[in-house]
């Protein structure tokens, strides 16, 4: 059983993200539904061509319309299984994104901690070694402020550049 810290509080942790993904899946299914309507209709006309199209419409909607509308009462269940799909990968980067926000906000920021089936399971780990740096590197250089000597200077290889003149 999932501890009560690893439960979803909301189904949507990104609304733009989510809903995008969920409108798109509406789309799809909205364009599958019709085109399997259209097919079926054009199969119908080729079984019974001189049937008439009020026949042949008639004999399509009793032959095809049970299935259309359980079709249709299906989209619920699918829209709320993209919204838990997607919370999977919305809601990680949603954290993620919002302790950035924080870190470049100068607050304290606690360690970074997904839910056990949410996607990116290997980022909290080297957010919180980065984190975990910067604090280091930020205490040392408040270490050598503090002595009044100067800062230690932070090095980044690159590689160097050629310049023409």
């Amino acid at each position: 059983m999932p501890s009560k810290n690893n439960l979803r509080k909301k189904a949507v942790a990104d609304a733009r993200v989510q809903w995008t993904l969920a409108l798109r899946v509406i789309l799809h299914f909205f364009v599958f539904v019709c085109a399997g309507a259209f097919f079926g209709l054009i199969n119908q006309f080729f079984k019974n061509p001189f049937g008439g199209l009020a026949a042949n419409v008639n004999t399509f909607w009793q032959q095809s319309g049970p299935m259309l509308l359980a079709l249709v009462c299906l989209m619920p269940v699918f829209i709320r299984d993209t919204l838990t799909l997607s919370n999977r990968v919305a809601g990680p980067i949603y954290r993620l994104r919002e302790n950035i926000r924080r870190i470049g906000n100068g607050e304290e920021v606690p360690p970074l901690k997904f839910r056990d089936k949410d996607m990116w399971d290997d980022v909290p780990e080297l957010f919180n070694r980065m984190t975990e740096r910067l604090q280091s590197e930020a205490s040392t250089n408040q270490t050598h402020v503090d002595a009044n000597q100067p800062p230690a200077s932070v090095s980044v290889a690159t590689k160097p550049e050629l310049v023409q003149a």
